[in-house]
């Protein structure tokens, strides 16, 4: 399958979950119509048919019509990653540098007064390069003078998420069932791995969290 192909498949299968977008039996107007309940219903379902069509089936769509569909999503999908991100970004303390999302892996980061927790996962088949058995999450705040809590020099990379069949150097809490992306596109998924790190910082004393999100690296 070509590059261009792929990324054709990947997309779909995305913004299955993600977004929305697809051709309407009637032109919607604004976003609202757009997102209404019988449209929302109209759209995820001619996707989720599109997103199961065989290789052949899209290798029958004219290249140019591949370019258009690809480009639509891709632009889709950049919206609701960016809004994702700035629910991330701007958040207290701001003192605080935005830290290095790990690779096949990611980030739950949420605040309390004024300190900000984040906790690396790591995707199935990934583990820590460090043994964290002991260290579930990196913070920064003004208790440490707006500076990361980090095993790595430059402060801003919380974990390294290596290929590997065994997982042994982080609690059982820091590994994602399949991947990042997976929590991602799955809300319910999503909050039970949130609320589990919000059990495990009341366990030490940390409660009334704000600003709780999940991040996901390439």
């Amino acid at each position: 399958m070509d590059h261009k192909l792929q990324m054709v498949f990947a997309l779909i299968a995305a913004i299955c979950i993600l977004l929305p977008v697809a051709e309407l039996t009637g032109e919607p107007e604004t976003c609202q119509d757009l997102f209404n309940a019988d449209n929302y219903q109209s759209i995820t379902s001619q996707l989720k048919v599109l997103a199961n069509c065989s290789e052949d089936d899209v290798r029958s769509l004219e290249a140019e019509k591949q370019s258009e569909i690809l480009g639509m999503l891709n632009a889709a999908a950049g919206r609701l990653r960016s809004i994702h991100l700035k629910g991330c970004q701007n958040i207290q303390p701001r003192n605080c540098s935005f830290p290095m999302i790990p690779k096949n892996g990611g980030l739950i980061c949420v605040t309390h007064e004024k300190t900000r927790y984040c906790k690396p996962m790591c995707d199935q088949g990934y583990d820590f390069v460090f043994l964290r058995l002991s260290r579930l999450f990196e913070s920064c705040g003004e208790g440490s003078g707006y500076k990361w809590s980090s095993q790595y020099l430059g402060g801003k990379r919380l974990a390294v998420c290596s290929e590997s069949t065994t997982k042994i150097s982080g609690q059982n809490s820091t590994y994602f069932p399949q991947t990042c992306l997976d929590a991602m596109y799955n809300h319910t998924q999503e909050r039970a791995l949130i609320s589990i790190f919000k059990d495990e910082l009341k366990k030490i004393g940390v409660d009334k969290i704000k600003s709780k999100c999940l991040l996901c690296g390439n």
